[in-house]
């Protein structure tokens, strides 16, 4: 189903209050992630606080929105995928970026293909069936930039055409952009980052400090603010160098940090709002590890927020019945990621030296043998997206000479004589 957004508006800063109150009620919620690339992970940490301290919070909720990444976890929550499962393949994909000489801009890294190969393989059959009515994915149309929302699914296969719809960064993730339903559309990100943002019953999630209900939380004296998309973002250092993060992803460390993070601004976000039992059989006295790293600087500012207790999941499945999950997978697949990637043969300075004499040498053999690739992968679509592109080209053609001789142009052909 598709239908258009209503117009950006934005949630007024008082209120906390009213939020509050409707937390009381048996009221139903949506909750709406930004897209935000590899920093996904923050939401991970969201979502496995939200399954052990608010799990009817997560029941109640009608409609799980999300643009880009955004809808990749919404995706992922609408069919009961453990943060667990989330976590290891966001880790696993990351390290696939982290291969290449150039990273993430390497042609050997495919982020459409491992995301699909990803999706296939982890959700499951009736996920259309789950998702749909449920799920709200955000489009950006490429002919009119206007952004769709799509809510309803005919299969599995159009769930994840979708979704990938929504993924595609122009220029980051390729320059033919993939169709669903016949239309061309990009990241959704670009025309409503947050959808049903102006809805008062919506939870804003977002991994840049700003004014989303659940968001890392900076040092105040920011020098500005700006509102892109929907979404609230600071204008600082710490914002700047997570928007890198975001199209580059840190190491292992860095990520498991940035999930404990999420975990704790969204402990902070419920206990803000009264939302905690602390007659909880969740309170354990698990303790969550210190971090050096600046990514949120109000790690101490809620008292019992250092208290992690994930559940149990089988199968990457969830499983209500259990809560006493050590918190161990975070440690064991950062540690894992990070074993692959350093070795102390790989601290010698001669071996650095050589490593990057080759590189220089090697790089566009690389760069030529991978494009072969990605073209022959392309052949089957190749036809249909060059008509597309030339189409495209044509139509700026068209508007830029319509443009120069419209009325007052100083290119505009002379007027005949009456």
């Amino acid at each position: 189903m598709f239908f258009s957004p209503k117009p950006l508006q934005f949630r007024s800063l008082d209120s906390v209050q009213d939020m509050r109150n409707m937390f009381t009620s048996n009221k139903e919620w949506n909750i709406s992630f930004a897209g935000c690339g590899f920093l996904s992970v923050y939401y991970f940490g969201v979502y496995g606080c939200l399954l052990e301290r608010a799990h009817d919070l997560v029941d109640r909720t009608t409609k799980i929105c999300g643009a880009s990444s955004g809808a990749l976890i919404a995706v992922m929550i609408a069919c009961q995928i453990s943060p667990e499962k989330c976590y290891e393949n966001l880790m696993k994909l990351a390290n696939e970026a982290r291969k290449g000489t150039l990273g993430s801009l390497h042609p050997s890294f495919n982020l459409l293909k491992l995301t699909r190969d990803l999706l296939e393989r982890e959700l499951p059959n009736n996920a259309h069936i789950l998702a749909s009515g449920k799920l709200c994915v955000s489009l950006t149309r490429i002919s009119d930039g206007e952004n769709v929302l799509v809510s309803e699914f005919d299969s599995k296969s159009d769930l994840i055409q979708a979704l990938l719809c929504s993924c595609f960064f122009p220029i980051y993730c390729g320059v033919v952009p993939p169709s669903y339903h016949g239309t061309r559309y990009v990241d959704g990100a670009l025309s409503n980052n947050l959808p049903y943002f102006s809805e008062k019953n919506t939870i804003t999630v977002s991994p840049f400090s700003g004014e989303s209900d659940i968001c890392p939380y900076d040092n105040p004296f920011y020098f500005h603010e700006v509102r892109h998309s929907n979404v609230s973002i600071y204008v600082n250092f710490a914002n700047v160098h997570r928007v890198i993060q975001a199209f580059f992803p840190p190491e292992p460390e860095i990520m498991a940090e940035i999930y404990q993070h999420g975990y704790k601004d969204a402990l902070m976000f419920l206990k803000q709002n009264d939302y905690l039992k602390m007659d909880s059989p969740l309170t354990h006295n698990n303790k969550l590890c210190s971090f050096s790293h600046p990514y949120n600087a109000h790690n101490l500012a809620v008292g019992n927020t250092e208290q992690l207790v994930p559940a149990t999941r089988q199968n990457g499945l969830l499983n209500k019945h259990k809560a006493h999950l050590p918190p161990q997978f975070i440690q064991k697949v950062s540690y894992s990621e990070s074993k692959k990637k350093h070795g102390w043969i790989g601290e010698l300075f001669v071996v650095r030296l050589i490593t990057s004499l080759l590189m220089v040498c090697v790089l566009p053999v690389e760069v030529v043998y991978f494009r072969l690739l990605r073209a022959a992968d392309w052949l089957p679509t190749m036809p249909s997206d060059l008509l597309w592109l030339w189409g495209l080209i044509m139509q700026m053609i068209g508007l830029t000479c319509r443009r120069l001789w419209s009325k007052g142009s100083p290119y505009a052909p002379p007027k005949a004589a009456s």
